[in-house]
């Protein structure tokens, strides 16, 4: 799977707005200080967990996991997330018409809808 400069980039900023996720083996990570040694199959800084347990121990620990690498959630991920959190469908297809209007893919627009949902709970919070 390929990931665009902007999903990288977004994923960064979904990290950094609090996204909170649980590494599970299948999840696409990018590895932000280049702990990874083994050349990525996919692209450069972009990994697949086979093993949360084996990257939880090459990052020093779950805390460290979080800091050390972004989750790149596929389409799947990203829906399971914003189901998890109610965010009505009809919220997913303005995204995606957004997405259409803007030329930016389908991920890039799911992942806004997340970052929308993370600042809109931090601002109720606040």
């Amino acid at each position: 799977m390929r990931f665009s400069e902007s999903e990288i980039q977004l994923a960064a900023r979904l990290r950094g707005a609090g996204l909170v996720w649980a590494p599970h083996a299948g999840h696409y990570v990018f590895d932000i200080d280049g702990l990874v040694r083994a050349p990525s199959p996919f692209q450069a800084g972009v990994h697949l967990i086979s093993s949360a347990n084996a990257m939880e121990r090459l990052a020093g620990g779950a805390e460290d996991l979080h800091e050390k690498f972004a989750w790149l959630p596929t389409w799947a991920d990203a829906r399971e997330w914003l189901d998890e959190r109610r965010v009505p469908r009809q919220a997913v297809v303005a995204a995606l018409q957004r997405a259409i209007d803007e030329d930016q893919t389908d991920r890039e627009a799911i992942y806004y809808l997340i970052l929308e949902t993370l600042e809109r709970a931090a601002d109720e919070r606040a």
